[in-house]
């Protein structure tokens, strides 16, 4: 979508790429380290590591509450805005 319609047109679907990618990846890996148990925290496996790089994707681009709000708001605008 941002190479056929552009950046600006694409805004809500990069803000909802950017709530759910980081939800995505921490609820698999909150999975895998249940099954694995006290191997899931170990250095064993890569499940710690990963479980730390998608609590850093919660934030690094901004909280996923300010990617809702604005998403939220985005939407609003349209509702409103059409006749």
């Amino acid at each position: 979508m941002i190479d056929t319609l552009g950046k600006k047109a694409a805004q809500d679907e990069i803000a909802m790429i950017k709530i759910v990618a980081p939800e995505v990846l921490t609820r698999v890996t909150n999975r895998a380290m249940q099954v694995f148990g006290g191997g899931g925290l170990s250095d064993d496996f890569p499940l710690a590591e990963t479980w730390v790089a998608g609590r850093i994707l919660h934030i690094a681009d901004g909280p996923d509450e300010v990617h809702k709000w604005s998403l939220a708001r985005s939407v609003i605008r349209k509702l409103v805005e059409k006749p």
